[in-house]
């Protein structure tokens, strides 16, 4: 019998939003991180909704909830203390960092193979991108995984894949 599967935490959802929306935020709103945690966790790729759905539902979370906490001026503290403004392609980025949790969740498998393949082309997503070159090389012909290689460098900066990208 397989083992169930951790959900993800606030710690893990905290980690990523933190270098994008600031300490300051995070710790006066634990909210928005157990929130979003609990949106994760109960994802579950059989039951028809594609991750599409569920990243617009977190940037729609995102969105309102900053909103909120800022009185509508968008500003955060970074982790430089430096007062910033959140736009959308910001949040866009937020929403999408946060899916990189939900497909390790995926298993190996026919079917979420096509779910994270469709997805990760359509959307240009590297946590999907990422979960295909490293979850699913057996079932990736050598000529794929040279065009998956090829689409990450040329697309994303150096230090969001060089840890886990084959040179």
């Amino acid at each position: 019998m397989p083992q169930p599967i951790p959900p993800i935490t606030q710690d893990d959802v905290f980690f990523l939003l933190e270098p994008l929306v600031g300490l300051p935020l995070l710790l006066a709103h634990s909210e928005l991180s157990s929130d979003i945690a609990a949106m994760l966790t109960t994802y579950d790729w059989r039951a028809g909704e594609p991750p599409e759905t569920l990243c617009a539902q977190i940037e729609g979370k995102l969105f309102n909830s900053i909103y909120g906490y800022t009185n509508g001026n968008m500003m955060v503290t970074d982790a430089h203390g430096e007062e910033k403004k959140v736009y959308t392609d910001a949040l866009e980025q937020m929403a999408e960092a946060l899916m990189g949790p939900v497909f390790d969740r995926f298993p190996v498998c026919e079917e979420t193979f096509a779910l994270l393949n469709d997805y990760a082309l359509r959307r240009l997503s590297l946590p999907a991108l990422k979960r295909l070159y490293t979850g699913f090389r057996d079932m990736m012909e050598e000529m794929n995984r040279a065009l998956f290689a090829r689409v990450v460098t040329e697309n994303f900066p150096l230090e969001t894949y060089q840890d886990w990208l084959a040179k």
